[in-house]
C-alpha cells in the first residue's frame, strides 16, 4: 500500500485516505468525485499563488477556478500524477500574470485581509497598547508592502505565513529548492520590516 507523502496534503488535510496520485489516476478516467478531493485538497494554496501574484482576492478567486477548470480538461497530460499540486499552482500563476497584464487597473494594494497574523511584521504593530493603528489600516500597509516583493517571493511569502507550509513543501509547489525559498522568505522579511517601519502613522 502506499504511503501518503506531505506532498499529497499541503492543506494539512491528513484525514483523505487517498493519495494525490491515485486521486488524479482516477480523475484522469473523469471520476468527478476524485476531482472534487484533489479541488479541496488543493484549493488553499492554489488561492494563495494566484493571490501571490494579483493581491486582489476577488481576481485570485477567478484565475482558481478557470486553473482547476483547465486542470479538468487537461488531466490527460499530467504524466506525473503525484506532482498535481505543482502543476494546477504553475497554471494558477500562469494565468494570474496573463490576467495581471492584460488588467493594468486592476487594485493590487490593501486587500491584504488574509494576513491576519502577526507574522510578517513585528509584534510593535499589534501588541504595543499604544499603537494607534487599525487592523484594517495594518492590512492596507502590508498589502503595499507585498507589493514591493517580486512574483516569485510574493507567493512563497503568502504560502509560509498565511499557509503555515514548510519550505519544501513551498518548494514542491513554486519549483523552487528549500534552501532557495529560505533565502527568499529570509530576504522579503527583512525587506517588509523596514518598508513597515518607514510607514508608520
Amino acid at each position: 500500500m502506499e504511503a501518503t507523502s506531505q506532498q499529497d496534503h499541503p492543506t494539512g488535510d491528513d484525514s483523505v485516505a487517498d493519495s494525490t496520485e491515485a486521486l488524479v489516476l482516477r480523475a484522469q478516467r473523469k471520476d468527478g468525485e476524485a476531482f472534487a478531493q484533489l479541488i479541496r485538497r488543493y484549493e488553499r494554496v492554489t488561492l494563495s499563488v494566484a493571490y501571490g501574484v494579483l493581491s486582489n482576492s476577488d481576481a485570485a478567486g477567478d484565475m482558481v477556478q478557470e486553473a482547476f477548470l483547465r486542470a479538468w480538461q487537461r488531466m490527460g497530460e499530467l504524466k506525473e500524477p503525484a506532482r498535481f499540486g505543482t502543476w494546477v499552482c504553475g497554471i494558477a500563476r500562469n494565468l494570474a500574470i496573463d490576467s495581471r497584464r492584460r488588467n493594468k487597473n486592476l487594485k493590487l494594494a490593501g486587500d491584504s485581509t488574509a494576513f491576519e497574523s502577526s507574522a510578517l511584521i513585528d509584534d510593535r504593530y499589534g501588541a504595543d497598547p499604544l499603537d494607534e493603528l487599525s487592523r484594517k489600516e495594518r492590512h492596507e500597509m502590508v498589502g503595499r508592502a507585498l507589493q514591493s516583493l517580486d512574483d516569485a517571493t510574493r507567493p512563497a511569502v503568502i504560502l509560509r505565513y498565511y499557509d503555515g507550509l514548510s519550505s519544501r513543501e513551498i518548494g514542491q509547489l513554486l519549483e523552487l529548492s528549500p534552501a532557495a525559498v529560505d533565502m527568499r522568505l529570509s530576504r522579503a522579511r527583512q525587506q517588509l520590516k523596514g518598508l513597515l517601519a518607514t510607514t508608520q502613522v
